[in-house]
């Protein structure tokens, strides 16, 4: 567990976007590790904790900002500086999200100031040139739409201003929103009906201009499908058993199998915290089976991806692993690891060997780390 090296009385900061590295004042800062305000466990204000590469508390800072909560971290490999930053943990409908520039070292709130009502950013996991989110209400109702078991959001462009709202009951689920040859394509959350069977599992793929949606489940029988990554030239929808469907330019697909060698997974897809991007075409990924834990591994992309496992005796076959982010400017990726302790994994782009092994206090609540040390 983080210990502190002496009772710290903490620095209080007015908002989120005031809060600078020039800030700190102890030079055996190292990392700063950002808990960010949760009423679900009484924590009304955002902690900073300052430690040295002991994992030793050496400052603390607490950042008071009634629009700043949890945060999820989602990073694009087309711009790597900008973090964007969605926020949970509040019933709330807020029309703004936040970004942090690795470069600037600072928070920016950015306004939804195109919608009528609030909306929400639900999900802001989002692939291609434009900034694409999925709401948590209709932005022509500001509601669910609920109608017996069925309900209707929103996908929304942030970049133009423009906004789809989904038939009844094929709404987007907690996965990445693909920005590709002028559409938007979104993971369904399927359902089961009453007669028990699984449906409107697939994809949804929107032509904002034509106001339309079109399905595709690729025959699978109802398995789940995740949308994964878009560059120019291809679009990357994930099965949930392990087939990776690549569609091209044309939207003619076709199927592949990078995890054709690995043993059977029960896991191919981790919800938010399975995936980071190193450069376009290459992204540190996490499978899992219950019998041999997590693999750790490079999935590259292109017209026939290829997944290689990374033989590093650091992973634990019984703990749990969730990728926080890619720190580009000094080349370290941040790993969270819960076994029978919790630790911070910070670990070298180069070698993908750990340089730190950090332990952390409510590892669960953390949400970002900084390192504060940069690269010139």
């Amino acid at each position: 567990m983080a210990k502190t090296k002496v009772q710290l009385e903490r620095v209080q900061v007015e908002g989120i976007e005031q809060f600078h590295l020039d800030l700190l004042t102890n030079e055996e800062s190292d990392y700063l590790l950002f808990y960010p305000a949760d009423i679900r466990v009484n924590q009304d204000a955002t902690i900073v904790k300052a430690i040295n590469e002991n994992g030793e508390i050496v400052e603390e800072f607490e950042i008071v900002d009634d629009k700043f909560r949890r945060m999820f971290i989602h990073q694009k490999p087309t711009d790597m500086d900008t973090l964007y930053v969605s926020l949970f943990g509040e019933a709330t409908s807020d029309n703004y999200y936040y970004t942090f520039d690795l470069q600037r070292l600072s928070f920016e709130k950015v306004e939804l100031d195109y919608f009528s009502s609030n909306v929400g950013v639900q999900n802001l996991e989002h692939y291609g040139e434009e900034v694409l989110f999925d709401t948590a209400v209709s932005h022509k109702t500001s509601e669910q739409n609920i109608d017996s078991d069925t309900f209707s959001v929103s996908l929304s462009n942030a970049t133009t201003e423009q906004s789809f709202e989904t038939e009844p009951d094929f709404v987007p689920k907690s996965a990445p929103l693909l920005g590709f040859q002028e559409r938007i394509i979104y993971g369904l959350s399927g359902r089961f009906n009453q007669e028990g069977h699984y449906e409107n599992a697939g994809i949804g793929i929107v032509d904002m201009a034509k106001e339309n949606v079109t399905y595709e489940d690729f025959q699978l029988g109802g398995q789940d499908l995740y949308p994964l990554y878009a560059d120019d030239d291809y679009a990357y929808i994930l099965s949930e058993e392990g087939t990776l469907f690549v569609y091209d330019r044309e939207f003619r697909y076709h199927a592949t199998y990078p995890f054709h060698h690995l043993p059977h997974q029960d896991m191919y897809y981790f919800e938010g915290e399975g995936t980071v991007f190193l450069e376009e075409n290459k992204a540190l990924y996490l499978v899992q089976s219950e019998e041999d834990g997590v693999t750790l591994g490079l999935l590259t992309f292109g017209e026939n991806p290829t997944f290689q496992a990374l033989e590093k005796d650091y992973i634990q076959k019984d703990a749990i692993y969730e990728i926080l982010y890619y720190d580009h400017v000094v080349n370290e990726i941040y790993l969270r690891e819960k076994g029978a302790d919790a630790h911070l994994l910070i670990i070298d782009n180069g070698t993908f060997d750990v340089k730190a092994k950090i332990p952390i206090e409510d590892h669960h609540l953390l949400d970002f780390v900084l390192k504060v040390e940069r690269n010139e």
